[in-house]
């Protein structure tokens, strides 16, 4: 048996012999129960050392895909069922699966599997927010062990002063963790470290504002609301408008005043559509077609697609250097965590330097130097691939408990994210009420102790910038449909399972 190792890089050895079999066991290359080559055999086929195959081996077998078997050496453990998406899901852990619990999650993952009662009327036990995520799984003994490290370090480096823009460690290795995993490349004085989305925000917009004039900013409708909250509150003004499948209509932008566009291109928030590549060149011809023109790319979750390759960035496509790029580590890590960061165009980040030095960097020094070392240290992507198996895994189940409402009920938005979007089909199929509308769905799920989240409620008017119902605005996507998102990242499976039997029982006849 040959395994390729990707063409020459800086990364060890082991590593690369390890990514290479991950994503043979991810494609379906190697199945589930087939064996690894011996460590010796595969060293000698692949003229490295037995010890590189034995670190690759532990690392696979560290994050699940392979185990180690008593006189069978090492094989490929089940990750998913036979089926595709929404299919059943394969169970993995040791021994056999609970009956009372849904396959595929093995005993260490569950939570409180007991019912909770529910009152209604009253704010139910089972929230399922789209801004939900699973912090059970944070390997917080290597975070320890990180942040006792850092200690370690001289006081000089941990205590004393730190660029306002954010510490050189960090920003060196968001350089190197964006080329790797989003093709950004950049230097580190192009990055700006701050105290989560809001102050990034909020910093963005005076620093737009040191670069030239705001005309006004452009978002998507329906749009992420906080941003828009934050825009208004800082006296810009904010034009919703609208989209249709491919994302923000370009035409529309062009038609307007604003000079700047907030945007989620990769996966819009709430809808999830995934702007094509044509749409991106206009929205990138649009921005440099003018000197005061730029693009806020928010890639708010862009470490969890599920199907088909990563979402190049617009940033690395604009040959313009007008894209202002978000990102976050509230969904990878967590929110409590509140550090973002920002990749400047040269001149943005020659501006930031020259007239913003006096902004002091709003994130502790030794949360930083943490963060960095769980980047550097591959800490973070092994994270990372444990959180998007755990969040597939939660996603197929609650399209799975989903399914029992058949045809009556339309999902969408499954390929990335942490949400899904249910929306009730015209007609009556005998498995959901007739003429539901979505505040009744919303009130009947609250009356059984289940929140769920209209998307009425992300759409703005057009007139005032405010908050508005589906009906209320221009936009072409309009949701004619009763419509509801359900998040499944901080919920449990036996919540998720819950939830949705009481679902059922609320929406049914």
């Amino acid at each position: 048996m040959y395994i390729p190792i990707p063409g020459a890089s800086g990364e060890p050895l082991y590593i690369r012999l390890y990514r290479a079999i991950r994503e043979d066991c991810l494609s379906g290359v190697l199945r589930s129960g087939d064996r690894l080559p011996s460590r010796r055999s595969l060293a000698r086929e692949l003229h490295v050392s037995v010890n590189t195959v034995d670190g690759a081996y532990q690392q696979l077998v560290s994050e699940g895909y392979v185990e180690a078997l008593p006189r069978s050496g090492y094989v490929v453990r089940p990750l998913f069922g036979d089926g595709a998406e929404g299919g059943e899901i394969a169970f993995s852990g040791p021994g056999k699966p609970d009956p009372s619990f849904p396959p595929g999650f093995s005993a260490f993952e569950k939570q409180d599997a007991s019912p909770l009662p529910a009152t209604p009327g009253q704010p139910g036990p089972i929230d399922f927010s789209p801004n939900g995520v699973d912090l059970s799984a944070l390997p917080l003994s290597d975070l320890r062990k990180l942040t006792r490290e850092v200690f370690a370090l001289d006081p000089m480096m941990v205590f004393g002063p730190c660029e306002p823009e954010g510490h050189s460690l960090l920003r060196s290795a968001l350089c190197r963790y964006l080329a790797s995993s989003r093709g950004i490349l950049c230097p580190p004085e192009r990055i700006v470290v701050g105290a989560g989305t809001d102050y990034i925000l909020q910093y963005l917009v005076r620093l737009l504002r040191l670069s030239g004039r705001i005309d006004g900013i452009a978002t998507e409708n329906p749009v992420y609301n906080k941003a828009v909250q934050i825009f208004s509150s800082m006296g810009e003004s904010v034009t919703p408008l609208p989209i249709d499948g491919q994302g923000l209509r370009t035409e529309a932008l062009r038609d307007c005043r604003a000079n700047v566009a907030y945007v989620t291109p990769s996966h819009q928030f709430p809808l999830g559509i995934v702007m094509p590549a044509g749409r991106r060149a206009e929205l990138l011809s649009w921005a440099s077609a003018s000197d005061d023109r730029y693009v806020i790319e928010d890639d708010y979750d862009s470490e969890f697609r599920y199907e088909g390759r990563p979402v190049p960035p617009l940033f690395a496509m604009s040959k313009s250097d007008k894209v202002i790029y978000l990102g976050t580590f509230s969904k990878s890590i967590a929110p409590s965590l509140r550090i973002s960061y920002l990749v400047l165009p040269e001149h943005l980040a020659s501006i930031c330097r020259r007239e913003m030095a006096f902004f002091n960097t709003t994130v502790s020094v030794p949360d930083q130097l943490v963060l960095a070392r769980f980047i550097d240290s591959g800490l973070f992507e092994r994270h990372i691939n444990r959180m998007r198996t755990l969040y597939r895994r939660k996603k197929n189940l609650l399209v799975r408990e989903l399914s029992g409402f058949g045809e009556a009920l339309r999902i969408s938005g499954t390929d990335a994210g942490l949400h899904l979007i249910c929306t009730v089909r015209g007609g009556s199929s005998g498995l959901l009420q007739s003429g539901l509308l979505e505040k009744d769905l919303v009130a009947a799920a609250a009356a059984v102790g289940v929140r769920v989240y209209g998307i009425s409620d992300y759409f703005l008017d057009r007139d005032s910038g405010e908050r508005g119902k589906t009906g209320k605005t221009d936009s072409e996507f309009r949701i004619p449909e009763p419509t509801v998102l359900i998040g499944y990242g901080g919920l449990d499976p036996a919540a998720l399972v819950r939830g949705c039997e009481w679902l059922k029982g609320a929406w049914s006849p």
